[in-house]
């Protein structure tokens, strides 16, 4: 058995490893990334989800803030939200035409590929930091 300062304690037999980490030196950092990853990730969302009137962006972002912090993230809110996710009309099978250009089909998927990166940067700032990443 060895002591490192970011471990309470770490065994070794010839098979196994255990490791009991301390995280209470994040105080709480974990539940101020959460936040930020889910208000962060709607925020790269919206220019991709469709905007016709307006009410399927408004019906995600309400539903995301009262989840922020969870974990969760909804990207498609009401029903013709989920029709319109694949991007192909089921109808006809051919793609919708989007009023909106930057639309994307699959826009959740399309945001996390696109900005991964960005998320994973900015919940190591805030776990190193303590703060929220500077815009």
């Amino acid at each position: 058995m060895f002591f490192d300062p970011k471990f309470e304690d770490i065994t070794m037999d010839t098979q196994t490893i255990h490791c009991n980490v301390k995280l209470s030196k994040f105080n709480g950092r974990f539940r101020l990334a959460q936040i930020w990853l889910d208000q962060e990730f709607v925020k790269k969302m919206e220019p991709v989800v469709p905007k016709k009137t307006g009410h399927l962006l408004t019906t995600i972002k309400t539903q995301n803030f009262g989840k922020r912090g969870s974990g969760e993230i909804v990207t498609t809110a009401l029903r013709y939200g989920r029709r319109l996710y694949p991007g192909i009309n089921p109808r006809t099978g051919l793609p919708f035409h989007w009023t909106n250009p930057m639309t994307q089909p699959r826009w959740g998927t399309y945001t996390y590929n696109m900005y991964k990166g960005d998320f994973n940067r900015g919940i190591k700032h805030i776990l190193l930091k303590g703060k929220y990443p500077d815009a």
